[in-house]
């Protein structure tokens, strides 16, 4: 082989060396790129949570109920309150089935105005109450006792994502007489009065000696007075 063939296979190996450099270097930059992209991918879904999760914190969160009024009342009422740390406004319900009262035709059109109108704004810790029926007629009726309620409202983000309540009062059915409104009082009383009793038979006991003679002085007196008024007669 003479020099220029040596000089053309020395140039060729160079132009793979520099090749297989130049591809190397390529694939390199390439993963770079993508692990750069991935980068920029995870800041901006770690970007859009905080946001979601700033946004859920600061919304407005409005929650429909049916209970008793109080403890031992028969009277069921329907709440509607947001628990929420922000205002919440044109906040629309509605329920299915509608609401309606085993109570009186009156009490169900309070009910259904009510639920029908848009509140404009409820505030956070706001609580609104509206009579809803009586226990016992309730449960004796045909009336339905689950109703599914629907909560649209606006918050300082604009709308709130609609929340769903199913709420079920036959779970209230033979429990709302179960504590008068003065139970806890009554209690407290009596457990007053048996620490007095206690704290006398204990007195007693402690100076008993004393007691008898100061009861003994007592019927002394008494005595001499009787002896004393006997003699001047």
């Amino acid at each position: 082989m003479n020099t220029e063939n040596w000089i053309a296979v020395g140039a060729g190996i160079v132009a793979l060396v520099a090749a297989w450099v130049s591809y190397t270097q390529a694939r390199h930059a390439r993963a770079q790129t993508l692990a750069a992209l991935e980068q920029v991918a995870i800041a901006h879904r770690q970007l859009e949570q905080a946001e979601a999760v700033h946004r859920e914190q600061n919304e407005p969160y409005v929650i429909v109920d049916i209970q008793p009024d109080g403890p031992g009342s028969s009277l069921l009422v329907l709440l509607i309150e947001n628990i929420g740390p922000t205002v919440a406004r044109d906040v629309k319900i509605t329920a299915d089935p509608p609401v309606t009262s085993a109570s009186g035709d009156n009490l169900t059109e309070r009910l259904q105005g009510a639920m029908s109108a848009a509140i404009p704004m409820l505030p956070p810790g706001r609580r609104l109450k509206y009579a809803f029926d009586v226990s016992s007629r309730r449960f004796a009726s045909d009336l339905p006792t689950a109703f599914r309620f629907t909560v649209e409202a606006k918050g300082p983000f604009g709308d709130v994502e609609p929340m769903e309540y199913l709420v079920d009062i036959s779970s209230w059915r033979g429990t709302l007489r179960g504590e008068r409104p003065t139970g806890k009082l009554e209690d407290a009383l009596k457990s007053i009065a048996g620490s007095i009793s206690d704290l006398s038979e204990a007195y007693g006991r402690a100076n008993a000696s004393a007691i008898r003679m100061n009861d003994q002085d007592a019927l002394d007196r008494l005595r001499q007075e009787l002896d004393g008024g006997s003699s001047g007669t």
